[in-house]
């Protein structure tokens, strides 16, 4: 996987920690590369998910600490994660609500940092 897209290294990881979707979306909302099978439009999907860590950044940047290193959302069937990859892009897994947080969350931010040094396209 080392030559790899980016698109491909975040489906992989994200069907590893058992993901039913994923996506990496550049900071502008733009879909960079997504497995979302159920989505009916996915460059909505990416524009929400990086508005939802924009306005988590913008939130935390009002009193005065750093943005945050990932965010979830959860609903009743299921729980986004979105993880910052450096400046430029995001990582967005979807699992089932009966995830263990724990279990998922470290391994995507280190894959979003390792994405991050492979320099990902914006």
């Amino acid at each position: 996987m080392v030559n790899a897209s980016p698109g491909a290294v975040v489906g992989a990881i994200a069907q590893r920690l058992g993901a039913w979707g994923s996506a990496l979306v550049a900071r502008d909302g733009r879909v960079l590369g997504a497995d979302l099978p159920t989505c009916e439009c996915v460059e909505a999907f990416g524009v929400m998910c990086a508005t939802v860590l924009g306005a988590a950044t913008a939130a935390l940047r009002e009193l005065g600490r750093s943005g945050p290193e990932h965010v979830v959302v959860e609903g009743a069937d299921s729980r986004a994660v979105i993880v910052a990859s450096g400046g430029s892009a995001l990582l967005v897994a979807l699992f089932d609500r009966t995830v263990e947080l724990e279990r998922v969350v470290d391994p995507l931010v280190q894959a979003a940092a390792a994405l991050a040094s492979r320099d990902v396209p914006a």
